[in-house]
């Protein structure tokens, strides 16, 4: 019986001890660490001095360029490594030529339209200064007609005879000065502006002239009832004339003709539709570089079909360069502020930085084996060394403590 409690005793106290030891490993409760704003001393817990993250080389700018619609390659005009220009054609597709005749019979269309839309406006000016110059000229005629009617149905006095007799010899004299100032001058072109004036004082000689020796006419002639039937029928159509005269007159003073000016600006806006889309077939059937750059893929070949929006044209401006992280931690981009200068190194060259600076950080996280990961892209200048897109990158930024 002794024997028996001697041995228990020492078991016991083994299992006692297991059980102790298995508490304060796994089920005791773990003491909370105390914080500086608790009031503990030399607690705060700091960040790293330096933020190192692996990312990838790509230029600053650069675009996947592939045909609209599909269509056989005619022809590939550049290849890899080539620099291009901005607009410079790349590449292009059969059946260019039926485009490019659809344009040019877009543009005659719309040169016509334009034609006709300007007539109605922009030559109205002209038109008014044309009607109103029918207009003084057919009150003119109605004067005329007036006198010679009022000359047939009475005598002419002996003093507007004289009168008319010294002014026929004095507007005679003028018109052979006007004459004689004209006729070195008529050969010369009609563009020459001395001719041009001379012409018109010579032309305006001659008409005061006829009416002139017309009025002597009217006043020596001896009126019978065929002239006075002829004038009063004259000043009828003068009268008549001059109302056509002065009503085409008022009609432009209003503008173009509602109708007509609707009718061009309709006709206008089709004939540009159709332009705008006989062009836009045209550039689909080419590939053009939408900025200067560098040709860094070429996926396209003569006399194969073009599927589009397929990638077949890869280009960049390879004049500046950056690098997009690809596993910054949220912990350690919550520390970053574009601005930020940084220190890039390449795999591809070792012993070789470079500085650079944050110009974006991501706003959209992704989860990368269980870790939410930020893209960050800095921008750095390589020099002269020979830098590739896509090359391996370590992208290292100093942050306070």
């Amino acid at each position: 019986m002794n024997k028996k409690l001697v041995i228990g005793i020492p078991v016991g106290l083994a299992v006692l001890a297991l059980a102790f030891f298995g508490y304060r490993q796994f089920l005791a409760p773990v003491p909370a660490t105390p914080t500086a704003g608790a009031g503990a001393v030399g607690t705060t817990q700091t960040g790293p001095d330096v933020i190192s993250a692996e990312g990838r080389v790509q230029p600053a700018r650069s675009v996947r360029l592939s045909f609209s619609s599909g269509g056989q390659v005619a022809e590939v005009l550049v290849r890899v490594g080539d620099v291009v220009t901005e607009g410079q054609p790349l590449a292009r597709l059969e059946d260019r030529a039926a485009a490019e005749a659809a344009l040019a019979a877009a543009d005659l269309e719309l040169e016509a339209a334009q034609q006709a839309f300007d007539a109605l406006t922009e030559d109205l000016d002209l038109a008014r200064a044309v009607a109103q110059r029918a207009v003084a000229v057919a009150r003119a005629d109605v004067r005329d007609s007036e006198r010679r009617v009022t000359n047939l149905d009475s005598p002419s006095k002996q003093t507007e005879i004289d009168r008319a007799q010294a002014n026929v010899v004095l507007l005679e004299d003028q018109l052979d000065k006007a004459r004689d100032a004209y006729e070195p001058y008529a050969d010369k072109p009609e563009s020459n502006l001395t001719r041009a004036v001379l012409q018109q004082k010579f032309a305006a000689a001659q008409q005061a002239y006829d009416d002139a020796v017309r009025l002597l006419n009217n006043l020596e002639g001896t009126a019978d009832e065929i002239d006075v039937a002829t004038a009063a029928a004259d000043l009828a159509l003068a009268r008549a004339r001059r109302a056509d005269a002065e009503r085409a007159l008022a009609d432009l003073a209003n503008g173009p003709d509602p109708d007509a000016l609707a009718l061009a600006e309709r006709r206008l806006a089709s004939a540009q539709a159709q332009r705008a889309a006989a062009q836009d077939a045209l550039d689909r059937m080419e590939l053009r570089a939408p900025f200067a750059g560098t040709v860094v893929s070429v996926d396209l070949e003569a006399g194969e079909f073009a599927v589009p929006g397929t990638s077949q044209v890869v280009l960049a401006d390879v004049s500046a360069w950056e690098a997009e992280t690809t596993d910054l931690s949220e912990g350690d981009v919550a520390l970053l502020a574009v601005g930020m200068p940084v220190t890039v190194s390449l795999d591809a060259f070792p012993g070789e930085t470079f500085e650079g600076v944050i110009i974006e950080i991501g706003l959209l996280g992704q989860d990368v084996r269980g870790q939410i990961t930020y893209p960050v892209t800095v921008t750095f200048d390589p020099g002269d060394v020979p830098v590739r897109w896509g090359m391996t990158a370590f992208v290292d930024v100093a942050v306070e403590d």
